[in-house]
């Protein structure tokens, strides 16, 4: 008969954890590594949860902690993330048990997931919609043919488009942004609430921050992560201060020519998809759950002001 346990991680061995996500989790190795920053540990006693069936963790449930502000008030929230049961385990309801645990932690609950999660949280009285849109723009149609790709080599040097200034990520300059989303949030009723313990969390802190390029475009910011995957040259937007309207699209639409970068991305609302890179759109499934019907409600109505920034998106 299996022996069934499901524990905090921190009641885990330390060496047997990280031989899990090693073999488990597919992230580069900075963000693999730093696990306790993956999921914002000390910000408050909220924890993942792994699954030990005959002493073996064969499942697995993160999170990110967060305050979303409803209705003014604060109220603590999770990111489901990197939910994982082995595959010889699935299809015999661990998933679901773990999930039932994991629901104990925090009374709002919120995810990105795939159709596989949605199918076990939907049993769960989950609630969803897809909203949201990730979009793609592809800048370099020679590279989808792999001699292009194999001969491209890999330059962090950026090439200045006019009006569009880089500019250092540090504390002067995160602390323009932090004010600039202070005054725009300050009226909302609803929204993350990206203080500035969140920033820092988030942007100094972060294990590939030297991949991380703030850019300043008229009065508004674009936080942006530019990294290398198969030869290919990414840029995805991760955090915008201001809707990214066609103008925006543009402009770094032409600085990612200059600077060989291959693909942009990143999340949207908009209902309207441009036909120049519809392919590469992908919708979203948003998942969310809360013991008070008003706050599930106000998570499904309001639930706009997102980025790659948040969750686990940009670094999956």
């Amino acid at each position: 008969m299996e022996k069934i346990h499901i524990k905090k991680i921190s009641e885990i061995d330390l060496d047997k954890l990280t031989r899990f996500y090693q073999k488990t989790f597919k992230y580069e190795k900075s963000v693999l590594d730093d696990y306790k920053w993956r999921y914002r540990a000390n910000f408050n006693e909220y924890e993942p949860l792994v699954l030990i069936i005959n002493d073996q963790i064969c499942g697995h449930a993160g999170l990110i902690p967060i305050k979303i502000k409803i209705n003014h008030k604060q109220e603590n929230a999770i990111w489901f993330t990197d939910f994982y049961i082995n595959p010889e385990h699935r299809s015999k309801g661990y998933g679901k048990l773990l999930t039932e645990e994991w629901m104990k932690i925090c009374p709002i609950q919120i995810t990105f997931c795939n159709d596989q999660s949605l199918k076990i949280f939907k049993k769960k009285d989950w609630s969803f919609n897809n909203k949201i849109t990730k979009k793609v723009k592809f800048n370099n149609y020679l590279k989808l043919i792999p001699i292009f790709r194999k001969f491209h080599q890999p330059d962090f040097n950026l090439t200045r488009i006019n009006n569009l200034k880089h500019i250092e990520l540090n504390n002067a300059n995160l602390d323009r942004i932090i004010n600039l989303y202070n005054h725009q949030s300050s009226s909302k009723s609803f929204s993350i609430v990206r203080d500035d313990s969140w920033f820092k969390w988030r942007l100094i802190d972060c294990p590939y921050r030297n991949k991380i390029h703030i850019f300043q475009f008229k009065d508004f910011f674009f936080i942006t992560h530019i990294k290398f995957k198969n030869n290919f040259k990414f840029l995805n937007i991760i955090y915008s201060s201001t809707l990214i309207t066609n103008e925006i699209k543009n402009i770094f639409s032409q600085f990612s020519k200059k600077n060989s970068i291959d693909y942009i991305s990143y999340l949207t609302i908009e209902k309207n998809l441009s036909n120049d890179i519809l392919p590469w759109n992908r919708k979203i499934n948003f998942a969310y759950y809360a013991k008070d019907d008003a706050i599930s409600n106000a998570l499904g109505d309001h639930f706009n002001d997102v980025h790659l920034i948040d969750s686990d998106v940009d670094y999956l």
